[in-house]
């Protein structure tokens, strides 16, 4: 029996159809189960570092805290020696020249603060006179190199 009406015709256009529908939803399925498997690898690689750098912070705070015990103990040490040389060197030549040592103490503290300072000024007209030196070096090659136009 001929096909008057194209049904057959219908038929096959519509199964062909169907099936290149299936294979771009088999295609559809896998490209989304890799972006789903590229976000879970993303996933578990950012849970990683945060737990490395979990590790990490412990490990800082560990050692600001081990650090922060060594300098106390440091502290602690000096402030024992220096207690016990004011009781013998007050034992042995007397107050008045504990306060006399004292102001000799505070005399050197203010020589070295007062050199420091000195230093950071120094250092500042140095970087300034440099920047002045690099402007002028700036300008003169300019002005080597493509002269007053």
């Amino acid at each position: 029996m001929p096909d008057q009406f194209g049904f057959l015709e219908g038929a096959k256009a519509l199964s062909a159809n169907l099936d290149a529908s299936r294979e771009a939803s088999k295609q559809l399925s896998k490209s989304i189960e890799g972006i789903q498997q590229d976000g879970a690898d993303v996933a578990q690689q950012r849970a990683q570092e945060r737990r490395r750098a979990a590790k990490e912070a412990e490990f800082k705070k560990e050692r600001a805290l081990i650090r922060a015990l060594e300098q106390w103990r440091h502290k602690k040490q000096i402030s024992d020696e220096e207690a016990k040389l004011k009781i013998d060197f007050i034992k042995k030549y007397g107050a008045k020249e504990w306060d006399a040592l004292l102001r000799i103490k505070l005399d050197i503290e203010n020589m070295e603060r007062k050199s420091n300072e000195e230093f950071q000024h120094d250092l500042k007209e140095v970087r300034r006179v440099q920047y002045i030196c690099f402007a002028l070096a700036t300008i003169i090659a300019w002005y080597l190199t493509w002269g007053i136009k």
